[in-house]
């Protein structure tokens, strides 16, 4: 089975649905099982029994390979890895959506908000005019060069790309001289992580890996999380989210985001991305550190400027402690996917403007 010509024509920006969707079935054999994933609605996301470098490599799939190639450049398909999409798609974005993609490279995740705030198919005047639009960042030049030229394949009209640091990403503000910010509706916070979560794809991150890698990025996390929520609107929704299971990395960065920034609370979705199994954030867990060959676990934080921050521990704060079960934890046993960590928080009330 294969995306038929009326998935191509909803979802894709294909001129052809009809020589697209006939390609499909004909290219993608029954070996590599070509079925969409039961996940994500309305039949946008399909998946291959195949290895990216297993499919470049055959010369059994080579023009499949080509063809897949083919049509990525042209803008029609994204090719990611199936959990890769779960941040996405519990930001809910929408046509008329002002949507900060706050560590976007390389742009899988901003193709998925581009076509939510530009759908497929939709008039590009309203696009224009409506207010919505998505703004992807990263840090580092090279990676926004990138995300540029993946960004502009879609030919979707209302997005920018910048570069900035995303703990220091200045607020929008109108022309005009006095002109009040304009705070996001959506902001996706996909931040820098130490990618436990992807061990199945890439081992060697298994053998590069050290307490350390989580506990430095901590801080920067932290950072990055609290700069999005406050770039946020009062009633808007930020999306957290990393590839590491590492709860210093998770549950400990959306806790000190909760205790520096009161008007944030975690919400539960159970109707995002129906049967996808999930698991509940964690109240505890241990902290450690590299000791020569070993681990050693710590039970109070370094002194002032040490890498092993108080806000590395679990919360004590009651109020905090019992949000962080809405947390969710995809693990790869569970649906066959990459490890990955989200957490949906919605801002309350108005709060202090962002400087």
């Amino acid at each position: 089975a294969g995306p038929t010509a009326e998935d191509v024509a909803r979802h894709s920006r294909d001129a052809d649905p009809e020589r697209a969707a006939a390609a499909w079935h004909r290219k993608a054999s029954s070996a590599l099982n070509l079925r969409p994933v039961a996940w994500v609605p309305g039949r946008r996301a399909w998946r291959l029994d195949a290895e990216r470098a297993a499919l470049r490599k055959s010369p059994a799939h080579k023009e499949l390979h080509t063809y897949l190639v083919a049509h990525e450049a042209a803008g029609t398909i994204t090719r990611q890895e199936a959990v890769s999409m779960v941040p996405p798609l519990f930001l809910k974005a929408g046509p008329g959506d002002r949507v900060l993609d706050c560590c976007a490279a390389p742009g899988s995740k901003t193709s998925q908000l581009l076509e939510a705030v530009c759908p497929p198919g939709r008039d590009a005047r309203a696009a224009l005019t409506d207010g919505g639009v998505v703004v992807a960042n990263d840090e580092n030049l090279s990676r926004a060069h990138t995300l540029v030229h993946q960004t502009k394949r879609f030919g979707a009209p209302a997005w920018a790309v910048t570069h900035c640091d995303a703990t220091l990403f200045p607020s929008i503000r109108g022309a005009a001289q006095g002109a009040p910010r304009i705070p996001f509706d959506k902001v996706l916070c996909d931040v820098p992580c130490s990618s436990d979560g992807t061990l199945r794809k890439a081992p060697a991150v298994l053998r590069r890996w050290t307490c350390r890698q989580g506990l430095v990025l901590h801080s920067l996390q932290s950072r990055i999380a609290l700069r999005s929520a406050q770039l946020l609107k009062p009633g808007g929704t930020l999306v957290y989210s990393t590839c590491s299971l590492n709860p210093i990395e998770d549950e400990a960065v959306v806790a000190e985001a909760l205790r520096k920034d009161p008007s944030l609370e975690v919400v539960a979705d159970a109707d995002a991305c129906p049967g996808l199994r999930r698991r509940p954030g964690l109240q505890s867990w241990k902290v450690f550190e590299d000791a020569g060959a070993g681990l050693r676990e710590r039970s109070s934080p370094d002194e002032k400027g040490g890498k092993i921050r108080a806000s590395c521990f679990p919360p004590a704060e009651e109020r905090i402690r019992e949000q962080l079960p809405r947390c969710m934890r995809f693990l790869p046993h569970d649906d066959d996917t990459g490890g990955f960590f989200v957490a949906v928080l919605r801002k309350g009330g108005a709060s202090e403007a962002a400087a």
